[in-house]
């Protein structure tokens, strides 16, 4: 295949996420069968540097189009982001390859070409004296580092304006590949002796014990038993469940199964997990991870953890992890498109969703069980907010310091309540919060 047909693949995945009904890492999936390594690889950096980028290169663009960019059609849109990341961000492309190849996407339309044609040769002639105003920190931050005025309105509240701008940087960078050793089959120090065997650049994370990051080499094996492809994040919420062999827990939001997995590993693949979820299709993945790893205690469920489990006593778990649907604002560098679907009003809903979910769950665990809440945002509505209204209905539970149960190097990951927090900005890996609660 031509790189005109990788350029193609990637604007077709630009339009279906733009038209709505498709996300960026789904479509692009469909449309990478039966690529070759370097188109898919062009593919994938143009489609997810598009969207990372999308309100840089929109004011770019506004600056030489006669037609506001809320007016284009957003096919001719989008060429126009297709070459405007490249003049901008692709440096190795030459800027006739990225023009000529963005007006092929609009012909045969003939002034739909001429008028793409146009704007990027505009940009590429001034892009040195392209300057984003500084007149106003939270639209200078928004445009430069492409996240919605809202988001950097709440980050710069809270975290102030630098800070901001040190996470708005980390979303836009791809995150470290980084995957999770399957105990079950292999130890760490052996995995990244095979891997490095096989021409693989890799090491240790610094947090997990069960992590290994990949920095050199060819593409990881999601089918490969000996590990599971996660973030360093997500691999510690397992760790502050710590359940127990023999124990009988209930992972209530489980699909895709890695968090799942991850537990029956710390189990040593002895007792019962409960693998829930509200929709049945998304039990297949879970059943799929969980044969390829050799786990053989996971039991699925179709069920919304909202309300009545039918398939076990209440008061009868050991432990519960409810990692909870959220905004994801902590892992944005993974989705960007998910950046412009997002509003205030979502998190709002969600923590309803998140609050329910918790109260129900509370009455299945036994005395003296576990309950871990988790999101991959940092949004206090999604956070604390629903710790602390969770503790106020629930005299029964307590708030147990994070520190006690996560290896000492992840101290600094805890604050002074005792709540995980992770951050891109700081630590590399997701934004992931994290609540141990015990039932008393």
């Amino acid at each position: 295949m031509e790189r005109t047909g990788a350029r193609a693949a990637a604007f077709k995945v630009l339009n279906r996420v733009e038209g709505g009904d498709a996300y960026a890492d789904i479509a692009l999936d469909t449309e990478l069968r039966g690529m070759g390594g370097p188109d898919a690889a062009l593919s994938t950096e143009l489609v997810y540097g598009v969207l990372r980028w999308k309100l840089r290169l929109d004011f770019t663009i506004g600056l030489f189009s006669s037609i506001k960019t809320n007016k284009l059609e957003h096919r001719v849109l989008n060429a126009l982001r297709l070459g405007a990341y490249q003049l901008l961000f692709l440096s190795k492309i030459p800027p006739s390859a990225a023009i000529n190849e963005s007006v092929e996407l609009v012909k045969p339309d003939r002034k739909k070409a001429g008028f793409v044609n146009a704007v990027l040769r505009k940009i590429d002639s001034e892009r040195d004296k392209i300057r984003v105003p500084e007149q106003d920190p939270i639209n200078h931050i928004s445009i430069s580092w492409s996240h919605p005025e809202w988001m950097v309105k709440r980050w710069a509240e809270r975290h102030g304006i630098e800070e901001t701008i040190e996470l708005c940087k980390a979303d836009q960078e791809a995150p470290p590949k980084t995957i999770r050793v399957n105990t079950l089959a292999t130890t760490r120090e052996k995995l990244i002796q095979d891997l490095a065997s096989d021409g693989f650049e890799v090491g240790p994370t610094r947090y997990s014990p069960y992590g290994i990051e990949v920095r050199g080499g060819g593409p990881l094996d999601a089918k490969d038993h000996r590990y599971y492809i996660q973030d360093e994040a997500s691999q510690l919420i397992p760790l502050l469940l710590s359940p127990a062999p023999g124990e009988t827990v209930l992972d209530a939001c489980s699909a895709p199964g890695g968090k799942t997995t991850h537990i029956a590993q710390i189990m040593g693949n002895k007792g019962v997990i409960y693998g829930v979820d509200k929709h049945e299709a998304r039990l297949r993945p879970i059943k799929e991870t969980a044969s390829r790893l050799g786990v053989n205690i996971v039991k699925t469920f179709t069920a919304d953890a909202a309300g009545p489990l039918g398939f076990v006593e209440k008061g009868s778990l050991d432990a519960i992890l409810c990692d909870a649907p959220c905004s994801g604002l902590g892992v944005l560098r993974r989705a960007p498109d998910s950046k412009y679907r997002r509003s205030v009003e979502d998190i709002t809903r969600l923590a309803l969703v998140q609050t329910a979910l918790l109260d129900n769950l509370a009455g299945y665990l036994k005395k003296g069980g576990r309950l871990v809440y988790s999101t991959c945002t940092f949004e206090p509505e999604e956070t604390d907010d629903i710790i602390s209204g969770f503790l106020e209905r629930h005299a029964d539970f307590k708030l147990e310091d994070a520190s006690s149960v996560l290896p000492e190097g992840c101290r600094e990951l805890v604050d002074a309540k005792g709540l995980l927090r992770t951050f891109p900005h700081r630590h590399r890996m997701d934004g992931f919060f994290g609540a141990r609660l015990r039932k008393t």
